[in-house]
């Protein structure tokens, strides 16, 4: 049963992308009937975006959703009516492992990776994103950055994980986002990422992550990127 806004818009991306039979379909489609104006609008946007996202994609990154999250998704639609609940959108992971295969790469201590949206067939990515998504521990936390919308897909067991950002703005002139693993030893800088590495929807795979607590975000001098300043702007906690 679907019975929260999380499940109905994490089956928004099997519509979007035709990956449900005649019958599927039908189960969806009376659950959203179903659902208050506020939640039909927010299916809507999220097809919308969901094909928005993925346009851009090439052929050769497509992924079929692996079969035992899809199937989830799935049991999880029924005909009984959809109850109001807050907002907090979650992507299904296999939407986020198309994506992640045009990502940008967000290595361990690494500075200023850069913008790989051409080097979607880069060695070992795909199989790094299909190995944290095929995880039994694989976990999502998300929230706000800079007015926009952020959300981690990881897996403890692998040490790594795949950023999705959505709507979050472009640093300002001299100034560039800073990515921290946060744990007991004390803020691990993961990554940066300047005004050319963000757009309306930027993904990243961020490695070794065993041991960490959160992910934070400051806002560093570009001149400076190693170095933190002031507080964090957003923390994505780890659990």
């Amino acid at each position: 049963m679907i019975d929260d806004d999380e499940d109905l818009t994490a089956a928004a991306a099997l519509f979007a992308l035709d990956a449900l039979d005649d019958v599927e379909r039908a189960r969806l489609l009376r659950t959203v009937a179903q659902a208050p104006p506020a939640r039909r609008e927010e299916f809507d946007a999220e097809v919308a975006e969901v094909r928005e996202a993925l346009a851009g994609l090439s052929r050769a990154t497509a992924a079929e959703p692996p079969a035992a999250l899809r199937g989830r998704l799935l049991a999880q639609i029924d005909d009984e009516p959809v109850a109001s609940a807050p907002s907090r959108r979650r992507r299904p992971g296999w939407m986020l492992a198309a994506a992640a295969a045009a990502a940008v790469v967000v290595g361990v201590g690494g500075v200023a990776i850069g913008y790989a949206i051409g080097d979607r067939d880069a060695p070992g990515r795909q199989s790094s994103v299909e190995e944290i998504f095929a995880a039994p521990d694989v976990q999502t936390t998300s929230g706000e950055v800079a007015g926009g919308r952020a959300t981690v897909t990881y897996s403890p067991s692998t040490g790594e994980g795949v950023l999705v950002m959505n709507q979050v703005p472009k640093p300002a002139p001299g100034t560039i986002y800073q990515m921290w693993l946060d744990g007991p030893g004390g803020p691990r800088l993961a990554g940066t990422m300047t005004d050319a590495d963000i757009g309306s929807s930027t993904t990243a795979v961020i490695e070794g992550m065993r041991g960490a607590t959160a992910v934070s975000f400051t806002v560093g001098d570009a001149a400076t990127p190693e170095q933190r300043i002031g507080e964090p702007v957003a923390t994505l906690p780890l659990t």
